[in-house]
């Protein structure tokens, strides 16, 4: 519960205000100034205030402390909350993306795929093009604006290349024939018609 201040009593008289009148009377006691001034009453409710005159609102600020109240490790606390805002913080890597240090330069969101002076590089259609189209024309070492006609011409050359009964049962080539024919069904799914 905010301490309230027992020095000053309240004096909670509102004077209506009218073409010449104040609003507000000054909150000290035994002045009955005209009050425009407003100053907090604690520092756990700062939406409460005290109205004072020019005179009293300068006294009052002068014996404001508003860590008066708080032990040193409410303090630095405070201080430690006051550099984000006092907003919720978390550890990198707690919500969300998570960093590898194997690959410290990835771009899950894509980024920097395309070059920022070629209109619609990365696109089809206007589109971004997702992810998975993007590794699959990489795999078959093609642009992402690459057409159906080029995608088939292109499996055609890599499948002669890649094949096993052409390579002598390379496990290499192998494992890349494979690699591409995922691409290739991927790429003839995935394609508009």
């Amino acid at each position: 519960m905010p301490k309230r201040r027992k020095d000053i009593p309240v004096s909670r008289t509102r004077v209506d205000a009218g073409p010449d009148g104040p609003a507000h009377v000054c909150d000290h006691p035994g002045c009955g100034r005209a009050a425009e001034h407003r100053a907090p009453r604690s520092p756990h409710d700062l939406n409460a205030h005290y109205w004072f005159c020019l005179e009293h609102v300068q006294a009052y600020n002068r014996s404001w402390d508003f860590f008066r109240d708080m032990s040193p490790e409410e303090i630095e606390r405070y201080r430690i909350e006051a550099i984000t805002g006092h907003r919720p913080t978390w550890r990198l890597g707690e919500r969300g993306f998570r960093f590898n240090p194997a690959d410290p330069f990835a771009d899950p969101l894509g980024v920097f795929d395309e070059d920022p002076g070629t209109a619609g590089a990365g696109t089809t259609n206007g589109r971004r093009a997702d992810p998975h189209r993007r590794k699959a024309l990489a795999e078959l070492e093609l642009e992402s604006t690459a057409t159906l006609q080029e995608i088939k011409l292109r499996y055609k050359q890599l499948v002669k290349r890649y094949h096993p009964d052409a390579n002598g049962g390379d496990k290499r080539a192998e494992e890349r024939f494979k690699v591409i024919n995922e691409a290739y069904n991927y790429l003839l799914t995935s394609s508009p018609s």
